[in-house]
């Protein structure tokens, strides 16, 4: 099935357009608008004073504003990417819960210490949320989780411990960060032979 392109013409007329896949375009003035993005969906609004409501999970909106005094919201779980703002006093704001992810922070600096024993000297690694960043600063991604790495070789006597080095590593975020499953990851026999000759 291609992607279909679907059009809202007219003054005060208002939508519901049920599950969507393709080209949305609005064009029309004081209208009401709203669907659920299935797939990527192009949103282009003209007009004047309409109010266009996405929903929807794990998909982009592509939006372009060419009229004035718009109102768009999209879900928090949808991807979005501004094409064009070109209108006056339009509005552009998200809607309902973030989209889940993996857990960046899998080990805070509490956990880390705990592990250090009694009489040791180790390498110890733990992240921290940086939440005073606006963007990743290892793969440049406007992000809402963005964590920093620590790396610190500490010594430990009788319990009391004393941070050695540092060694500071980098930011990650969900684009940047490979994900590793939870569960045990296990070769088969074949995939044994084959690796391990």
């Amino acid at each position: 099935m291609g992607e279909e392109e679907l059009r809202v013409v007219g003054t005060r007329k208002s939508r519901s357009l049920g599950d969507v896949s393709g080209a949305v375009t609005v064009e029309s003035e004081q209208g009401s608008v709203e669907f659920t993005a299935t797939d990527d969906v192009t949103l282009t609004v003209g007009g004047e004073r309409n109010s266009v409501r996405a929903d929807g999970d794990g998909a982009t909106v592509r939006l372009t504003i060419e009229g004035d005094r718009n109102s768009v919201s999209v879900a928090r779980s949808l991807d979005l990417e501004i094409v064009g703002d070109e209108g006056v006093a339009n509005s552009i704001d998200r809607h309902g819960e973030e989209q889940t992810g993996p857990d960046l922070v899998r080990t805070d600096r509490e956990e880390a210490y705990a592990d250090v024993g009694l009489f040791d000297y180790t390498m110890i690694s733990y992240q921290t949320n940086a939440t005073e960043r606006e963007f990743c600063h290892n793969c440049g991604h406007d992000a809402e989780t963005i964590i920093h790495r620590h790396e610190e070789k500490v010594l430990s006597v009788f319990g009391l411990t004393l941070t050695v080095g540092e060694r500071t590593g980098s930011d990650e975020c969900l684009e940047c960060t490979p994900h590793v499953p939870d569960e045990d990851v296990a070769l088969t026999e074949s995939e044994r032979r084959e690796i391990f000759g």
